[in-house]
């Protein structure tokens, strides 16, 4: 593999300020995790170049490598697979909840769509997948049903789509890999039609798992997770943009993930406070 290409993260993508402070203790070099010296938001000081995440860094194959390093290194690995049954329960959840959030027609893309959808039938699909194999594969799927995938970074696959073209979009395990945040969450504004919504999960790091496993966290994966949110930083980010915010897994605590749903007013609303006016948990 050639070495990785990556480069410095200069500001918080929550309250836009600079300078953090490295969490020594969750950092594995060469991959520094630090905090928002401003408002706490934890994230990757350096992340790797969308070109590597395409192929070198796809997910499929950081996936395996963890969980291949995992099982080898984790002490605590039987603590968390006596508890794994849950993932199982959550698909449940999960098909459930993306019924009720993409409904029964109309337009929905799912950004990090992977080799396949999690778009119910009954809408046009739409996917976004930054790796080349899973798109590959996704892209039949897709067409089937009469819609398309764009095999790209969400950030600019995204304007390939006109404004207010999207009744809702589903980003599953996908916004802890987006290096600009910020930037998606904004495009996906534009492209959401008034009242259109977002499915939103993604890593937890105030959960209780987090404290009880440390280092070995299964939120951690470097270097593609590069967003560690708690529930006051993403909803501090979601609501700086002009989304109205709802949990839909208030026992947050207990979870591994925030899921969420943002939904764009149906009439604008007057801008939203800095999110820097927001602060963190202690580390």
């Amino acid at each position: 593999m050639s070495e990785t290409r990556s480069h410095e993260r200069p500001t918080c993508e929550v309250c836009q300020k600079s300078g953090a402070t490295t969490v020594a203790k969750y950092t594995r070099s060469p991959w520094p995790v630090v905090a928002c010296n401003t408002c706490g938001f934890v994230y990757l000081g350096r992340v790797p170049d969308y070109e590597d995440l395409s192929v070198n860094l796809a997910w499929e194959k950081q996936h395996a490598e963890e969980k291949a390093r995992r099982k080898k290194t984790n002490k605590l690995a039987r603590f968390d697979a006596l508890t794994r049954f849950r993932l199982k329960f959550g698909k449940v959840v999960d098909r459930v909840r993306h019924a009720r959030a993409v409904g029964a027609g109309g337009r929905v893309l799912e950004i990090g769509c992977g080799g396949a959808t999690r778009i119910p039938e009954g809408p046009t699909p739409y996917g976004i997948e930054i790796s080349e194999g899973l798109s590959k594969k996704a892209r039949p799927i897709f067409e089937a049903r009469g819609g398309a995938v764009h095999h790209e970074p969400a950030t600019t696959g995204i304007e390939k789509f006109p404004e207010s073209f999207f009744d809702s979009i589903i980003m599953r395990s996908y916004l802890e890999h987006e290096a600009q945040p910020r930037l998606i969450l904004e495009r996906a504004f534009r492209r959401l039609k008034p009242g259109g919504t977002i499915l939103l999960r993604s890593p937890n790091y105030n959960s209780a798992n987090r404290f009880i496993m440390g280092s070995e966290w299964c939120g951690f994966r470097f270097p593609d997770h590069v967003n560690y949110f708690t529930p006051r930083s993403l909803k501090a980010l979601a609501q700086s943009i002009g989304y109205e915010f709802r949990w839909m897994n208030r026992m947050s605590l207990f979870d591994d993930n925030l899921i969420v749903e943002l939904r764009k007013p149906k009439q604008r609303a007057v801008e939203a406070p800095l999110a820097s006016a927001y602060a963190e948990t202690a580390v």
